[in-house]
């Protein structure tokens, strides 16, 4: 188990280190297309738009690595703007959110993660207008929910 947990570590570390490279391919990827990912929140929806854009050539392989891409964006998006780090949960195999990066302390609720490579895949199966934006805002300032008239008097 030490062995494989240390290969999640190097994996994340080597996550870490290529992101510049990967954001820099994509914001080009975008500039080519005539789309500016400028991390305005406008750039959520044009995000949106490139990868509507480029999805529908490429098989599911190709698109499973660029949501990784995707993610990458929307993740540094959060901490820089929401403040926060990457972090990789290993502590608990059944946490839904176990060996995927994530983003921590974007959020009063210091226990939120918000996971940038879920939101992408949310987003290609069920995409609308605005999705990404919705996800982030209800991230970083999440509401609670008013149970109050089902419970019974």
């Amino acid at each position: 188990m030490k062995l494989e947990h240390k290969r999640a570590l190097d994996a994340f570390d080597d996550f870490l280190m290529i992101m510049d490279d990967q954001l820099d391919w994509l914001i080009d990827q975008a500039e080519a297309r005539g789309i500016d990912l400028d991390g305005t929140p406008e750039s959520l929806e044009r995000l949106e738009r490139l990868h509507d854009i480029m999805v529908p050539a490429l098989d599911d392989d190709e698109c499973s690595a660029l949501r990784v891409v995707f993610a990458r964006y929307l993740g540094e998006y959060v901490r820089t703007r929401y403040g926060g780090q990457w972090t990789l949960p290993l502590d608990d195999p059944k946490d839904v959110n176990f060996n995927l990066p994530v983003i921590v302390g974007h959020s009063s609720c210091s226990w939120l993660e918000f996971n940038p490579i879920r939101t992408m895949r949310a987003y290609a199966l069920r995409a609308y207008p605005g999705m990404l934006r919705e996800i982030i805002e209800h991230s970083v300032a999440p509401t609670t929910l008013d149970l109050t008239d089902l419970v019974e008097q």
